[in-house]
């Protein structure tokens, strides 16, 4: 996705929330100014999510503040999730459409964003998908979707964030009973990156268990192809479908005219504005049906 004026304006406030504490004004001038620098001369391949990373960096070198530390929360919302496995199986087992009904859990649980919210509302996210059980997909998007991979013989599967692969999870599980001639690989972020999952996750949640995952050797938030593992964009590339869950994939991704479904909520105002959605909205778009200029 390109970068826009708003994004380059989120990344400047960000960073200044970040610092507005701090007491040497002098340096914080100077740090400010490198921040507005970069931003100045962005590069080609530059997105929003690679930019984060590398601001958190210089912050780090800057202020000599080590990144937070999510793995404690990652578990705790991996357990969440967990704990409501069983109840969500049910659910989507009991629904006219399971495979419908997964992919909408799964949609949900983007919410689950530590790099987007200051706080993540564990009541929030319960009633959310309590709502989706009334939710439903794109009906075209989705007719498609079942459609092609009646044929495809490969899917890639790129996740986003802690309890959320949990719901993932349950997708896959259900795609590998209706497509038993698919096959399916996971791609989780290679190292820690905010609360997005890794392979530590993938374990944790069973997911391990039932299909393979690998790391894609790379700390952005999103799949940012020129910086990812050969063999991770070895797969993207060559697969027959791919999804893509949550903004920062989009991010990444769009433009690049793979076979991509995207599934993620809309959580900022920038997302709102591009879909004409609202807050948490749910999108099921594919790659080569919505507009290059977003």
């Amino acid at each position: 996705m390109r970068l826009n004026a708003y994004c380059l304006c989120c990344h400047i406030n960000k960073q200044a929330s970040m610092i507005d504490s701090f007491q040497d004004e002098k340096k914080k001038l100077s740090y400010m100014q490198d921040i507005l620098t970069r931003l100045a001369n962005l590069q080609e391949n530059d997105n929003s999510p690679s930019l984060y990373t590398e601001f958190q960096k210089l912050f780090t070198k800057t202020w000599g503040i080590a990144p937070k530390d999510y793995t404690e929360l990652k578990k705790e919302f991996n357990q969440l999730v967990m704990d409501l496995e069983e109840e969500l199986i049910g659910s989507i087992q009991e629904s006219n459409d399971p495979l419908e009904r997964a992919l909408i859990y799964s949609r949900i649980g983007n919410y689950i964003d530590f790099a987007a919210f200051s706080h993540v509302s564990k009541t929030k996210l319960l009633s959310l998908i309590e709502e989706g059980k009334k939710e439903a997909l794109d009906r075209e998007e989705y007719e498609r979707f079942c459609q092609e991979l009646t044929s495809a013989h490969s899917l890639v599967y790129l996740t986003d964030n802690c309890g959320e692969i949990v719901l993932d999870k349950l997708v896959i599980r259900i795609l590998k009973e209706r497509f038993p001639n698919l096959t399916i690989q996971v791609i989780v972020r290679g190292f820690p990156a905010a609360n997005d999952a890794t392979i530590d996750d993938a374990i944790m949640c069973g997911l391990t268990e039932l299909v393979p995952v690998i790391g894609n050797g790379n700390d952005v938030g999103g799949t940012w192809l020129p910086h990812i593992s050969e063999e991770s964009l070895f797969l993207i590339k060559n697969a027959d479908v791919i999804i893509s869950k949550g903004q920062g994939n989009f991010e990444t991704l769009h433009g690049s005219g793979l076979n991509i479904y995207y599934l993620f909520l809309c959580k900022c105002e920038w997302f709102m504005k591009m879909f004409q959605a609202e807050k948490f909205q749910g999108m099921f778009v594919n790659e080569n049906r919505i507009s290059p200029e977003l």
